[in-house]
């Protein structure tokens, strides 16, 4: 095994438009030594037959796989095919309506010092997509560090992280119970095992967002099954006010909004960020309908 091999895997279902993107991205990342693994969930369109495209025409230093599953067992199950698969010292993930920019492997495994950090992220470009087509971006820089209680309070780290892959596999991969916040949960127990997380300045990955794409977002029933998992996993949320911070995690899906006694135990944490946010979701449910 290369001591400087990254896995990079992809997860992906009924989106080879949006998988071919994501691919080329990885194969053009400035770090040679890379494999990727890609796993099909049991798609019905023509996934493997762009696999197959792609795979024949990758003239890189860098490794392309295929793993399709039979039958669709979620996207937690996919990364952890993937996981098990692999081969490289280190891992990251990339979803497959996002993209890579061309350094951020590269610019990951530099930062990376096993012996301080559980896990390094980076900050990302929300690309918004609007009707007609037309996308609007926007810089969110993740350059704090993801301890706790802080990463308790809210996800700071995003969707993505580069680690060792033997860390995945001693946490017994992502929780496949979650149908939402399984990165979130991976996150939190990463940092409970392995100390805290460490974000790198700049954006070097694009997080799309698309109405026309379904995602968790437009599922209100997969997002409350998932709070009632998450707060029984971890045992911090029996803080009152910690439990409010996941309930304004929630409120970011349009789900419910906060109470006051939310508002007030937010307020008490003193993060002017939440503040602002959970202010935001108190005067919606006071003033608007969900």
């Amino acid at each position: 095994m290369s001591v400087q091999r990254v896995t990079v895997y992809i997860p992906t279902r009924n989106r080879s438009s949006l998988l071919r993107r994501a691919v080329e991205s990885a194969l053009a990342q400035s770090h040679d030594d890379i494999e990727i693994i890609v796993v099909d969930d049991a798609s019905e369109d023509d996934t493997p037959q762009v696999m197959r495209e792609l795979m024949a025409a990758n003239n890189t230093a860098k490794t392309l796989s295929f793993i399709r599953l039979e039958r669709p067992s979620g996207a937690c199950a996919a990364r952890n095919a993937a996981i098990e698969a692999a081969t490289g010292r280190f891992i990251t993930g990339l979803d497959d309506d996002d993209y890579f920019l061309p350094d951020r492997v590269r610019r990951l495994l530099d930062a990376f010092e096993p012996n301080r950090h559980a896990f390094v992220f980076c900050g990302y470009i929300r690309e918004t997509v609007r009707a007609g087509g037309k996308a609007s971006r926007a810089a969110v820089r993740l350059t704090d560090q993801a301890r706790f209680p802080s990463l308790l309070q809210r996800n700071n780290v995003g969707n993505q992280v580069l680690t060792l892959t033997e860390r995945f596999r001693a946490l017994g991969g992502f929780d496949v119970a979650l149908p939402a916040w399984q990165d979130y949960d991976m996150w939190i127990r990463l940092v409970r095992a392995y100390g805290e997380g460490q974000g790198i300045r700049g954006v070097t990955y694009v997080h799309t967002v698309d109405p026309g794409v379904p995602g968790i977002s437009g599922s209100h029933e997969r997002v409350s099954h998932a709070f009632e998992v998450f707060r029984s996993k971890h045992r911090e949320y029996d803080d009152e006010r910690l439990l409010s911070c996941l309930r304004l995690s929630k409120a970011y899906y349009g789900i419910n909004a906060l109470r006051s006694s939310d508002l007030l135990n937010i307020l008490s944490l003193g993060r002017p960020r939440l503040v602002a946010s959970s202010l935001y979701f108190y005067l919606k449910n006071k003033f608007q309908s969900y």
